[in-house]
């Protein structure tokens, strides 16, 4: 419970650098993203560029029509690692931003708790019965909370696990092809 100025303001601080946090983990998130965004047009333009000069050599149609169909596969492969990468940019900011949620969640917490102790200290006689119950019913929403981080970051670790199966599949299937 706040009970001074100074309080107050300490709460308004730690908000603030929660705030200031989660802007940065965005930010870098982004700037990952950009990155890769940049990373990939220059690889395509370059690729496009060798590609046509190629075309561009070509002495029948049977030639122009193994090189097309050639750079298929390829194609596919760098659009799948594509994806990855922006899958893992994506899963890595917000495991961040989940972190600095289950920590300003935890201080919410103890400061609830401790302002319920210090009105439970000032209530009348005969009103603790009140006060565990609120208590209670935060600690049943905190588990409930939990539970639900919980199922989330399962399902997250399972769908890790198809993609990593799905790209180990594809791999498997071209070397087989390749064979």
């Amino acid at each position: 419970m706040v009970t001074t100025p100074e309080q107050f303001l300490e709460i308004q601080k730690t908000a603030l650098e929660v705030l200031q946090s989660a802007t940065l983990t965005s930010i870098e998130g982004f700037e990952k993203l950009t990155a890769l965004n940049v990373q990939a047009a220059r690889a395509s333009i370059d690729e496009s560029t060798d590609a046509l000069k190629s075309m561009t050599e070509a002495k029948d149609a049977r030639q122009l029509a193994e090189m097309a169909t050639g750079s298929v596969q390829p194609a596919t492969d760098k659009v799948t690692a594509y994806y990855k990468h922006v899958y893992e940019i994506a899963n890595e900011t917000g495991t961040e931003l989940a972190k600095l949620f289950e920590k300003q969640v935890a201080e919410g917490n103890r400061q609830l708790f401790a302002a319920i102790d210090a009105m439970a200290k000032n209530a009348p006689a005969g009103t603790e019965g009140m006060a565990a119950l609120v208590k209670q019913a935060v600690s049943a929403a905190n588990t409930a909370f939990d539970q639900v981080s919980k199922a989330t970051k399962q399902a997250v670790e399972v769908a890790e696990a198809n993609i990593a199966a799905a790209t180990k599949s594809t791999t498997a299937g071209r070397a087989r092809k390749a064979a």
